[in-house]
């Protein structure tokens, strides 16, 4: 059976959460057919990946959206996966120029022996738009208190997944995210608790109200999230925008075949 799955191996963002491991901050992986994509591999991803049934081995699609720890801490520990320690030149990955090579003042996440090992390493930027067999990979704009950041788009065969990443509301996400089928958002706090580099659950509402996707996914929480409930929250956002809202948490399994759009 071809697989069409989003596995989320870990929901939690902010400080406090990484540091005590309240929710688990190992990113998600995306399913589809032939293609195992995980998106920002942060602390505990492969440890993650196995206490949730997934082979890190099969990933052939690592994608970072920026520099900061909760997003690329295990990094390498996932291409080593891949390529088996360096034996076998596989996987792409797909990042922002500082992940991948550093800048003034920052060190490239990426050691130069994983990125010799793969099979191809692409630069993006907002805008870019990169092709990988029946996947487009779009570079969604952000505004986060790093030096560069992407949120990414996907479009496959009867589906469109995007993805946020951190980011505060920006009206250009409308047009960025428009048409796209699943909709996952990183909602770090609840209600009107507005955050100037994070969405709270209002953002949430707002960029659901402009796009209308068939499902709609938020994760990455903050302290404050988790202490109000995120599964409360969900049900606010859906209440308000007529959108089914998942409120993701540690192991959430998403079967993509569910939804319309996905022919059957």
């Amino acid at each position: 059976m071809v697989e069409s799955k989003i596995i989320f191996l870990g929901t939690g963002g902010g400080r406090v959460v990484r540091a005590n491991q309240i929710a688990a901050t190992g990113g998600f992986v995306v399913q589809l057919g032939e293609y195992q994509i995980h998106v920002d591999p942060g602390p505990g991803a492969l440890v993650r990946a196995r206490q949730y049934g997934i082979k890190a081995t099969k990933t052939n699609i690592v994608y970072v959206t920026h520099n900061h720890i909760d997003h690329v801490s295990d990094l390498n520990a996932i291409l080593d996966a891949i390529t088996l320690g360096g034996i076998y030149k596989k996987g792409i990955l797909i990042s922002t120029p500082t992940v991948i090579s550093g800048s003034e003042k920052e060190l490239a996440w990426l050691q130069p022996f994983y990125k010799e090992k793969l099979k191809d390493c692409i630069t993006a930027k907002p805008g870019d738009a990169i092709s990988i067999g029946e996947l487009k990979f779009i570079a969604t704009p952000t505004d986060h208190d790093v030096e560069e950041n992407i949120g990414m788009k996907i479009d496959a065969p009867g589906i469109s997944i995007g993805y946020t990443s951190d980011t505060t509301f920006l009206p250009e996400l409308a047009e960025a995210f428009k048409g796209v089928t699943v909709l996952i958002m990183n909602v770090l706090r609840p209600g009107k608790d507005h955050w100037k580099t994070h969405f709270c659950s209002e953002d949430a509402i707002k960029l659901i109200n402009s796009i209308h996707p068939e499902l709609a996914v938020i994760q990455h929480y903050g302290a404050k999230m988790l202490r109000s409930s995120p599964i409360y929250e969900a049900r606010e956002i859906q209440r308000r925008t007529g959108v089914r809202t998942i409120a993701a948490s540690d192991g959430t399994k998403i079967d993509l075949k569910g939804l319309s759009s996905i022919p059957q």
